[in-house]
């Protein structure tokens, strides 16, 4: 009689097995029930430790919590050294050990990127991806490709078979690397005494099978379970117990509702239904040498077993026939009974869909003793569903872990390498700085001020010259009167101008060993990894593997993996180091050690096979999740893998389909996935849309009916009560807080958009630069009125002789202050020389007339009003003493300049400026009238510029003068009234126009509606 057993997947797999065994049901004559020292002397083998520490757990819930010696519990994936230590085997336990995964993944890299850069001196460059993501890809898909060989038990001379002509030109490229990068690999390894993993794996498991089959008898009870014996060498293990006298197989879930001829129809040939959930088993059967019907039942499916149903809609498409004779097998009234507690949840999207199960998960911990678990291949809605749930305080068990990639001290690793690469750019350097783990060896506090000071000093606005001393030499330039005149009340002390060069000397110091590397082109990896590691703890404290912080404690042993393989890897650039690091660190996986709510928890689709619970919830059921898509081999076509007989890629969801099966098993099941992913379309997962055609639309629209008042619950969860939309905000400061002193400029501003002077003078508030921003129109503005304007002054009454080689001088000093951004500044260099030639040409036809220039002056003019006196101020750029005695004002703009028009309503710089001449408010310059005033468009395009009139055709300029001073006296009378406001946008130029306070006047909440609302 064979011991080969089934557990089907209604029934709690670990509770089973564990009763099965007390009771005698696996091993004739071993019934330790009630003998607490029998159990010692058996040995059961689980898929993974994990479900080692579960069946534990559930052996000492069988016997009652009595005191009991477990048996020998060891986990296929990774069986017991200790097992061999004193068997004819030992001898495997000396060298060759294997090689150290981060080791092997460097050392292809190192390959592959040889690899690459020949053919990048050939003619096959375009056919390999470049850049170190890329390369660490192919890398692992390389050792991938190994220990897929090596685990089918394929010989590498095989690939001699293949025929290249019959295939892709790019596979004939890869399969001589392949032939090339095995001899290579394997005398690395050779040199090194190591195997491959998966050698050692298969040795280890080898040596444990002819261990076992020596033992006989004498090796005891034998018992593996929950293992599809998916690898060639677990299964042969899994046979060679089977046989023993003592020995038992137990498999997860064999489908024993499914017609013989459509089973047989599994293992027909090498490549028949990968894709079927029972195509793993079947082949495990065949390699035991028994037929389905050996195999027998450990419990019967639940009442609510789903087994059959699961059967039909996941039968493979050849026996589809069948479905239509599927009342017969499946009466509607078994169908109904099966979906019962099946809920189908559609969320609009994946946060909707992450509410939605944090919900169920939640309503499980209201019901006495119920548990409950996520099952997804999603790890984007694993993160999500522990987030939503934190917002009821309820902390979850994620058995997959966190990425290590995506903890803070990686974050902070990846920015140390980036900052230096980068030159010490503000963005990257901001987020360094502001990495929770950085000290510098200041208090937090302290170090807190001198990054808010760094960051006010050097990295908003355009960018400081490249790396650390560009850094040090921006904060010694700093002017701190230039933030007191444009904001009064933020200053920058001497002190904190202190703190922030402090903090850059520290920068400087503890960047050194990377920042040493970052010139030098291509650099040893052992040479980039050893800095990087020096760098951080100069910015930290010492790396320690044993760190009390689990994410501190798996960054330390990854980098000292990384640098113990580092030899092996290729050489690259600083910059090439800090795109690889990401990938290096990516296979990672930091496990809290604080475990979560115990009844709920989140699994993976492997152990959630052994894991028994009341709802299960298998969420991200969308084509490319569950199942996952196919991933193609880069470099062996699908007909090259066939011919050597490796598994084709749709042997992946024959997995998933397997595990959707199992999880059925679950007395509850919700079924969801969203509508919508990244605002497109998503594919329902084939597994849900066949299982509807099975279930029929009744009973399919009655899940989504079921599944659908939870969706509702999680729309609904964040409603609250209707706001009433924002008002046009019109602020009403006292008398005394209202300014008293604006510029010309600043005059436009207020008739437009009063709001905006409220902020800035009342609120005192100054809007910041972008870190790091990219030099724009001001920037170029203010870098040509300097170099006209230090033109203007030195030569005021005659040009020289050599005045375009003099202003294209004044210009490059003007400018170089923007060389740090190349194409910005060669853009506007360019416009720059072709607007010297029209100045210079602009500047001969205008000085016969002219008695003296005057530039960049500036003035003011008192208005006294009921209530106080208010101070006009302005600077002018250019304002010209005639011969006659009047004057010309001119401003430039490297923009549209105003008409004449809207220098009369709402842009009255130059008619308030001949305001303040005519009265003699500028310094350097007369009192005299005014005869006219314009602009002098400077855009250095096509037309380099031009001559805008500023004076109204109807009207003369101190006409226009008065009128403006008029006018803006009257504006000040009326702000004197305090039931005046400070109106938003009380006259925008441009429609959907958004400056810098906008957001605080919540513009676009009331502008919008209006528009929307039609008021």
């Amino acid at each position: 009689m064979s011991r080969v057993f089934t557990i089907p997947s209604s029934a709690p797999f670990l509770k089973t097995l564990a009763h099965a065994m007390l009771d005698g049901h696996l091993v004739p004559g071993f019934a330790p029930r009630g003998d607490p020292l029998a159990l010692a002397s058996a040995t059961i083998y689980l898929p993974t430790r994990r479900a080692g520490r579960l069946f534990a757990d559930a052996m000492l819930e069988a016997v009652g919590g009595e005191a009991v010696l477990l048996p020998r519990i060891v986990p296929l994936g990774d069986v017991d050294e200790d097992a061999l230590a004193f068997s004819e085997e030992a001898a495997l336990l000396a060298p060759p050990q294997a090689v150290a995964g981060v080791h092997r993944r460097i050392a292809l890299a190192g390959l592959v990127a040889r690899w690459r850069d020949a053919l990048a001196e050939g003619e096959g460059q375009a056919v390999v991806a470049a850049g170190p993501a890329a390369t660490m890809a192919l890398a692992d898909e390389l050792g991938r490709l190994f220990d897929q060989m090596t685990t089918a038990g394929i010989a590498w001379s095989r690939l001699d078979d293949l025929v290249p002509e019959e295939h892709d030109a790019y596979f004939e490229i890869s399969l001589q690397f392949l032939r090339i990068a095995r001899q290579a690999w394997g005398a690395h390894l050779e040199e090194m005494g190591l195997v491959d993993p998966a050698e050692r794996r298969d040795a280890l498991v080898g040596a444990e099978e002819r261990r076992l089959a020596a033992l006989g008898a004498g090796a005891g009870p034998v018992i593996a379970a929950g293992s599809t014996g998916s690898l060639p060498t677990t299964a042969r293990l899994l046979k060679a117990i089977a046989s023993l006298p003592q020995g038992a197989v137990v498999l997860p879930g064999l489908d024993l509702h499914m017609e013989e001829t459509a089973f047989q129809l599994l293992t027909a040939d090498a490549t028949s239904a990968p894709d079927h959930p029972q195509f793993g088993l079947a082949k495990l059967l065949a390699t035991l040498g028994l037929e389905r019907r050996d195999v027998t039942a450990l419990a019967t499916p639940a009442p609510w077993g789903r087994e059959a149903l699961l059967s039909e809609a996941l039968r493979q498409s050849e026996t589809a026939e069948q479905w239509a004779t599927l009342s017969e097998r499946l009466p509607d009234a078994k169908r109904a009974q099966a979906l019962a507690e099946v809920r189908v949840v559609k969320a609009l999207d994946p946060r909707e869909e992450a509410l939605a199960v944090a919900l169920e998960l939640r309503d499980a911990l209201t019901k006495p003793d119920m548990r409950a678990a996520l099952v997804t291949h999603d790890r984007d809605l694993a993160r999500r569903v522990a987030a939503e749930l934190e917002r009821f305080g309820i902390t979850i068990d994620d058995s997959a872990g966190v990425p290590l990639a995506e903890t803070q001290p990686a974050r902070l690793a990846r920015l140390v390498a980036k900052t230096v690469a980068e030159g010490c750019a503000p963005v990257p350097l901001f987020a360094l700085l502001s990495q929770p783990g950085l000290s510098l060896d200041l208090a937090p506090e302290v170090l807190a001020e001198a990054v808010a000071a760094l960051e006010l000093i050097a990295l908003r606005g355009p960018r400081p010259r490249s790396g650390a001393a560009g850094l040090a030499a921006a904060v010694a330039a700093f002017d701190a009167a230039k933030i007191h005149e444009r904001d009064p009340r933020r200053r920058v002390g001497e002190d904190r101008q202190a703190l922030a060069a402090d903090l850059v000397g520290r920068l400087v110091t503890a960047l050194e060993p990377l920042s040493a590397l970052a010139e030098a082109g291509k650099v040893p990896l052992a040479d980039l990894v050893a800095a990087h590691i020096a760098t951080i703890e100069a910015l930290t404290a010492p790396l320690d593997p044993d760190a009390e912080d689990p994410a501190w404690a798996s960054l330390a042993e990854a980098l000292i993996d990384i640098r113990d393989g580092a030899p092996a890897g290729p050489a690259m650039t600083l910059a090439a180091y800090a795109d690889a690091i990401s990938a290096l660190l990516a296979d990672r996986v930091v496990r809290p050690r604080q475990r979560g709510e115990e009844r709920i928890r989140i699994l993976g689709p492997l152990e959630a096979r052994l894991v028994a619970v009341d709802r299960v919830v298998l969420g991200g059921l969308v084509e490319g999740s569950w199942p996952p898509e196919t991933r193609t081999d880069p470099w062996l076509s699908r007909p090259m893998r066939a011919e050597l007989g490796l598994d084709q890629p749709e042997r992946r969801i024959g997995l998933a389909a397997h595990d959707f099966a199992q999880a059925f098993g679950a007395r509850e099941v919700v079924l969801t996935y969203p509508d919508k992913v990244g605002g497109t379309q998503s594919v329902p997962s084939r597994f849900l849309q066949r299982l509807s055609t099975v279930a029929g639309e009744d009973l399919w629209q009655a899940a989504i009916a079921r599944g659908e008042a939870w969706r509702q619950a999680a729309a609904r969860l964040d409603d609250g009560p209707r706001v009433p939309r924002a008002a046009q905000p019109a602020p009403k400061p006292p008398r005394e807080l209202r300014p008293k002193k604006l510029s010309v400029t600043e005059v436009e501003t207020f008739l437009r958009d009063p709001y905006s002077i409220f902020a800035r003078h009342v609120l005192a508030l100054q809007p910041l630069e972008a870190l790091d921003a990219t030099p724009g129109g001001a920037e170029r503005g203010s870098a040509l009125h300097d170099a006209l304007g230090a033109f203007a002054k030195d030569y005021p009454e005659d040009l020289p002789p050599d005045a375009h080689a003099q202003l294209l001088a004044y210009g490059r000093r003007a400018f170089e202050k923007l060389e740090v951004f190349p194409a910005e500044h060669a853009i506007w260099w360019a416009r720059f020389e072709r607007v010297a030639a029209f100045v210079v040409e602009f500047e001969r036809e205008r000085r016969a007339s002219l008695k003296r220039v005057v530039a960049e002056t500036g003035g003011g003019l008192p208005i006294r009003l009921m209530h106080s006196d208010f101070h006009l101020t302005g600077r002018a750029d250019r304002i010209e003493i005639r011969t006659d005695g009047e004057l010309n004002i001119l401003d430039y703009k490297t923009g549209t300049a105003p008409s004449a028009k809207q220098g009369a309503t709402f842009s009255p710089q130059l008619p308030l400026e001949a305001a303040m001449a005519a009265r003699g408010g500028f310094r350097d310059v007369p009192a005299a009238n005014v005869a006219n005033f314009l602009y002098v468009e400077l855009k250095g395009g096509a037309v380099a510029g031009r001559e805008k009139p500023g004076v109204d055709e109807k009207s003369s300029a101190m006409a226009m003068a008065e009128d403006a001073l008029e006018r803006l006296r009257e504006l000040l009378l009326a702000f004197e009234n305090e039931e005046q406001g400070y109106r938003a946008l009380a006259a925008p130029q441009w429609r959907g126009r958004f400056g810098p306070y906008d957001h605080l006047a919540r513009v676009r909440e009331w502008a919008l509606g209006a528009e929307e609302g039609g008021e």
